[in-house]
């Protein structure tokens, strides 16, 4: 290997001083990341899971009888607190879990039309048990099967293997519900903590992820026009949209002082302003339903008048944060993080 001469070690000295960081400064800012990045996955998905039990805790197993909308009132609406609860903790770190852990997202957060692409023309015959649909979304489908919008209807009744959602019609089924369906989810998330608590963490991997989620919020938006949306059951999309900015800023946040240790300043001010762009387009909509979409409406060609609709004014806004391809857009911000960084943005999920 050529030795460097006086000269030139001098100068390299220098550059990385001009930079703000130095070797041991990288070295130190990349641990203090992993670490706080790990504590921050920990303890949402023990959010997560917590928020599981008190779902399964609160499922009645009425003698005789399966749920009954008024009879069982109280339970059902505790269990949907906790179904909220769960959620929101999963949303805020999905975009770093995901990724890392792929099997575990489709057994505790794929969708119905995800499950019945593999279960095929049969469906879930057994919809209360811990086989074929599970996780939150089904769940969640039994949980509000008596208040499905009629879009989400319509899109579900197409599908090889359809069958209408709801509540359990016998003791047997709602000791099925507690015992085998909200029961899975909870042992599927005790072994994601499991797997997560020896993992050394990829730092850049985590980072994609964050640049992936922010992306995917036009898909959860442009979803509604069909039916298809992510939380269709429960009609709170919009809030899993606010958990998904939240959980990005946040994981930003942890970044953020190596980004400023390397005086980009700038670059943190353009981050910061997308993110809150995005906050003020959620936080305009009341409620935490995404607005229907106009008649007629197409992602593809939206008309004028369809784009000063509320559904419109949103989908503008998402769109162009997440559009890496526009300069001053949140996700290619982002982009700009990584490169700043020096995080490969070719590790991709």
């Amino acid at each position: 290997m050529k030795r460097r001469t006086w000269k030139q070690a001098t100068l390299l000295s220098a550059l990385l001083l001009s930079s703000g960081c130095g070797k041991a400064d990288e070295d130190a800012q990349r641990t203090r990341v992993e670490r706080e990045m790990k504590q921050w996955l920990v303890a949402k998905v023990r959010d997560f899971r917590l928020a599981a039990q008190d779902l399964q805790l609160a499922a009645p197993t009425p003698q005789g009888r399966g749920w009954s909308a008024t009879e069982d009132a109280a339970a059902i609406s505790s269990m949907k607190a906790a179904w909220g609860r769960a959620r929101q903790a999963y949303e805020l770190v999905e975009g770093a879990i995901a990724p890392i852990f792929p099997d575990s997202d489709t057994a505790t957060d794929a969708r119905y039309d995800d499950f019945l692409t593999t279960l095929g023309a049969q469906g879930d015959r057994q919809p209360f048990d811990d086989q074929g649909v599970v996780g939150v979304h089904a769940i969640e489908r039994i949980l509000w099967a008596d208040a499905i919008p009629k879009e989400a209807v319509e899109f579900e009744n197409g599908l090889p293997g359809y069958r209408p959602a709801a509540f359990p019609a016998t003791e047997a089924e709602a000791r099925d519900f507690k015992q085998k369906l909200a029961a899975k989810l909870v042992t599927d998330l005790e072994h994601l903590e499991r797997d997560l608590a020896p993992l050394e963490l990829d730092i850049a991997f985590a980072f994609r992820g964050l640049i992936d989620l922010t992306a995917e919020q036009l898909e959860k938006v442009d979803r509604a026009a069909t039916g298809r949306e992510e939380s269709r059951y429960a009609q709170t999309t919009l809030r899993d949209l606010r958990a998904n900015r939240d959980g990005c800023l946040a994981a930003y946040q942890i970044f953020r002082p190596w980004l400023l240790a390397r005086r980009q300043t700038a670059l943190d001010a353009q981050v910061r302003a997308g993110f809150e762009r995005l906050k003020v387009s959620y936080n305009a909509i009341p409620g935490d339903s995404i607005p229907r979409p106009p008649q007629g409406w197409s992602s593809l060609e939206p008309k004028p008048e369809q784009m000063t609709s509320p559904f419109g004014q949103l989908f503008q806004v998402v769109r162009h944060e997440t559009d890496d391809q526009q300069k001053s857009s949140l996700s290619a911000s982002l982009m700009s993080v990584a490169d700043a960084l020096s995080l490969p943005k070719a590790v991709l999920r």
